[in-house]
């Protein structure tokens, strides 16, 4: 069944005073953290002209952005590292953002509004919608903010590793991330477990011995299995050699 915009918020804001929105960002990139944030609205606010936050300008996300910060009862975001994202899965890592930012607002809403996910330890009623960034405004402010948030994350982390151009394309696979994390390396910041990262890193042999000399032997294991389970035997054939010499010490 097909809803309009605002529909279960409508919904919600009949019973309760106060409803929170959630989203996440930054579930497709090859670096960067993953960023969710959780925005409370109170019965009979408004803000015209939200939208998801890939469909705004720049511009307009920005200003969009300092007036949900200026109005929600309480915003609150939080980060998920590239390490846990690695050591869950992105999906998990996803959800663990989402309940960190809403435990930690400073106000708490009686109901909530997430997109496509369900959160089982954060103890209030819940939706998960399909696609709720698209239709919920309590949704949309969560997404922008949470853009906005990861953004400058990722502009900080361009000045810090200029090459790599994270200002431009924010940690997703472009030609020119692509072409950098060829040259230069991977970074910590980079996710070892998506395959174009991995890939990378199997097939730079300074890149990789810097890569496991820090690692126990149960990381060791740990990593050829995760290399395995990306489907890289071919990759793992060329430098076992280098493996078996770490789990010999």
């Amino acid at each position: 069944m097909q809803y309009p915009v605002g529909e279960y918020s409508r919904k919600a804001f009949s019973r309760f005073e106060l409803v929170a929105g959630i989203d996440e960002v930054g579930r497709g990139p090859l670096a960067g953290p993953v960023v969710a944030c959780a925005v409370v609205f109170r019965r009979g606010y408004q803000l015209e002209g939200l939208n998801d936050s890939k469909k705004l300008s720049p511009k307009r996300r920005a200003k969009f952005c300092e007036e949900i910060l200026a109005g929600a009862e309480s915003v609150n975001w939080a980060f998920v590292s590239e390490s846990t994202i690695d050591d869950l899965n992105i999906y998990q890592a996803a959800r663990r953002a989402m309940e960190k930012a809403v435990e930690g607002l400073s106000v708490a809403p009686q109901a909530i509004l997430v997109d496509a996910m369900e959160l089982p330890s954060v103890g209030i009623e819940q939706t998960s919608l399909i696609k709720g960034d698209q239709r919920e405004p309590c949704i949309m402010a969560a997404s922008i903010v949470a853009k906005e948030v990861r953004d400058k994350y990722m502009k900080q982390l361009g000045e810090i590793h200029p090459e790599y151009g994270f200002e431009k394309h924010m940690g997703y696979g472009t030609a020119r991330h692509m072409s950098a994390l060829r040259q230069h390396g991977v970074l910590d910041c980079h996710r070892r477990s998506f395959k174009p990262v991995m890939k990378v890193l199997l097939n730079d042999q300074n890149a990789l011995d810097a890569e496991l000399s820090g690692k126990s032997k149960p990381e060791l294991i740990e990593f050829v299995k995760r290399v395995r389970q990306m489907g890289f035997n071919d990759d793992l054939g060329l430098c076992i050699k280098l493996v078996n010499s770490y789990l010999k010490r």
